[in-house]
Formats: C-alpha cells, sequence, structure tokens
C-alpha cells in the first residue's frame, strides 16, 4: 500500500483553537469550541495512529474521545410531536449509503411561480445582500401544493436573507417564483444540508456529514474522492490541521421574511416529502466514544494508541480545558479486491 500522508496528521486545542463559518461577520469570524472532529480519514485510505494528550494547564484536566462517522448527530422529536404522530421512527424515509443520499433544512417559500421546477437542478437568483451576488443552491424537494423548494448545497448559507421582492429561476426547467413584501407568507431559512450518513429508525437519529464542514477534507467534496483531501505533499501539518469551517445544525434556524425574521424549530425534509422536527443536535453520540471523562494530571502526557481508521472515520476529540490534542500517524491508500 501506498503512503499518502505520515507524521502529525492533525492537532487541536480545546478553547483555543478556532473555527470559523461564513454566517458570522468577516470583523469576528473566529469561534472557538470544546470539541472538534479533528481528523478524519479519506476515501480508499487506512489511517493507523495513536493521539496523544498533553496537559500543560495548570491543573487537571478531562478528556473525551470518539471515533464518529458525521459531523452533527440529530435527533428528532417524540413522535407524538411529528406529522400524523407515526407510532414509530420507521415511518419517516431518509435513505443512507450513497454520496448521494442528501436531507436539508433549507427551504424557500415561494409565490407568482410559473413552469414546473425540477428536482436535482440548479435554482439561481441574485442576493445584493452578498458577495458576488448571484447566488445558487439545487433542488432536493419540491412541494408545490404547499409552494415550497427544499434547497441544498447553498452557495451561501445567507443566500435566502435578500432584500426586496427576490425572482428564482430554474435552471434546466426555466421556472420561475418570487417570494419578497409583495408575496405574502412567502420566506426561506438558513438550515443546512448533507449527506445522510445512517438513519437510526429505531431512535429516530440522523448521523448527518455537514456540507459546511471542513478538517483535514472538505465536506463539500466528499466523496469526490481525493477532491476533498487537503493534501500536502511536503507535510505542511498547518495547513492541514488549522483550516477549520463549520456551521453545527441547530434546533431553530432563522427564517427571513419581509414582515419580520422569525426562529422556528429545525426541520428536515425526509425523502417522501414529511417535514420533520428536531429535538437536539450532538456532536458525539455517547456509543461513539472511546474514552470519556480521563482525567490527565497537569504536566503530563497520556496516550490513546491502536487507533486504526477506514474512510470517513473521524477522530473527535473534546475538554473544557486548553489541553493539547495531537494525532500521529500514517495514512495508506487501501487495497480493494480486484
Amino acid at each position: 500500500m501506498a503512503v499518502k500522508q505520515n507524521g502529525v496528521l492533525a492537532t487541536f486545542t480545546p478553547t483555543v483553537s478556532k473555527y470559523t463559518n461564513q454566517t458570522v461577520a468577516a470583523n469576528a469570524n473566529a469561534v472557538a469550541t470544546n470539541g472538534w472532529a479533528m481528523y478524519t480519514c479519506p476515501t480508499a485510505t487506512l489511517t493507523s495512529a495513536k493521539l496523544i494528550v498533553a496537559n500543560n494547564t495548570g491543573g487537571a484536566a478531562t478528556i473525551d474521545v470518539g471515533i464518529v462517522e458525521q459531523t452533527d448527530v440529530i435527533q428528532l422529536d417524540a413522535l407524538g410531536s411529528q406529522p400524523g404522530s407515526p407510532a414509530n421512527y420507521g415511518a419517516f424515509a431518509f435513505p443512507s449509503g450513497t454520496p448521494t443520499n442528501y436531507t436539508t433544512s433549507v427551504v424557500l417559500e415561494y409565490g407568482n411561480e410559473s413552469g414546473t421546477f425540477q428536482v436535482g437542478e440548479t435554482l439561481s437568483w441574485n442576493n445584493s445582500n452578498r458577495t458576488p451576488n448571484a447566488q445558487t443552491a439545487v433542488i432536493h424537494y419540491s412541494d408545490t401544493v404547499n409552494k415550497k423548494l427544499w434547497l441544498r448545497n447553498m452557495s451561501h448559507p445567507l443566500g435566502l436573507e435578500v432584500s426586496g421582492d427576490t425572482n428564482f429561476t430554474g435552471g434546466t426547467s426555466g421556472a420561475t417564483c418570487s417570494a419578497g413584501s409583495s408575496y405574502a407568507g412567502t420566506g426561506g431559512t438558513n438550515g443546512h444540508s448533507g449527506i445522510v450518513r445512517f438513519y437510526d429508525s429505531l431512535t429516530g437519529t440522523i448521523f448527518l456529514q455537514n456540507r459546511e464542514f471542513r478538517n483535514n477534507l472538505d465536506y463539500v467534496h466528499l466523496y469526490a474522492n481525493n477532491a476533498s483531501e487537503v493534501r500536502e505533499q511536503s507535510n505542511n501539518n498547518l495547513n492541514r490541521s488549522n483550516g477549520r469551517i463549520w456551521r453545527p445544525v441547530g434546533t431553530t434556524v432563522t427564517r427571513f421574511a419581509a414582515a419580520g425574521n422569525t426562529t422556528p424549530a429545525t426541520e428536515f425534509i425526509d425523502a417522501a416529502g414529511t417535514e420533520v422536527l428536531v429535538s437536539a443536535v450532538s456532536q458525539c453520540a455517547d456509543y461513539q466514544y472511546i474514552t470519556r471523562g480521563k482525567s490527565v494530571s497537569d504536566a503530563s502526557t497520556f496516550e490513546l494508541t491502536g487507533l486504526v481508521l477506514g474512510s470517513y472515520q473521524t477522530i473527535f476529540v473534546s475538554s473544557s480545558a486548553a489541553v493539547s490534542f495531537s494525532l500521529i500517524g500514517f495514512e495508506e491508500t487501501a487495497e480493494s479486491l480486484s
């Protein structure tokens, strides 16, 4: 097997290391966090590594480490709060396991429609609040009864925060619609889209690979083989480890409308067009932790060895103290059966 990367694969210091996202003002766009999915194994790759935790904070610190396969663990609301009050979470369809199993909480409520929009086509519009003004998204689901377009792959997460009346056009169908003060009931959300890694229909949990995430992989290009990798043949660990971008899924979204913005509960659309309510979001599920509440004394190190990751498995770390996490190992191209 060919070695792809070796040495320090990723670093992270809770409460100190920063990430950013496009919804944060450019003059204050660094956000600190206690937890981070610090490294993801690329496609067709096997990673063998150890995690070293150095504590020089002046006091004992506790750490959590997990192996995850998602950026967001989305817990659906109680069945009695869902449309139709189904008997179990198997009533909802969130296909998973392939690069095209998307879901989204981005929705455009429109009026003044003409023509028929097509699922999978690119929707275009202009937004004077954004630079560049030209905005795009992909239509994930079209609800013609309720006049809603569910969108994914937004060119900007605030693309639907528009000023005045706005016209939207389908790139393939040529269909059009509008939103704004002239069209009562119209508006759009700053929701999220991504790929469903797995849907647990027993517990109603969506394991989402959020499109707006980047560690050593750029999740915009997830499943696009090497296009997603932040490859540094010179082993430039700084470039690999510090380009962090994330906008976590929340339990509410902002709905932009001419009548005033509101913050309704987050809803994801399933494959059958059911708008499913969310109750909680986390980064790591309880059963994904490999150590939790581990105490590391001051002026000492802790090593977690024997870590082996396959494609798109991720090391998640968390601490309320500014300990230093370093993942050291190597990546090799995985052999496939001929």
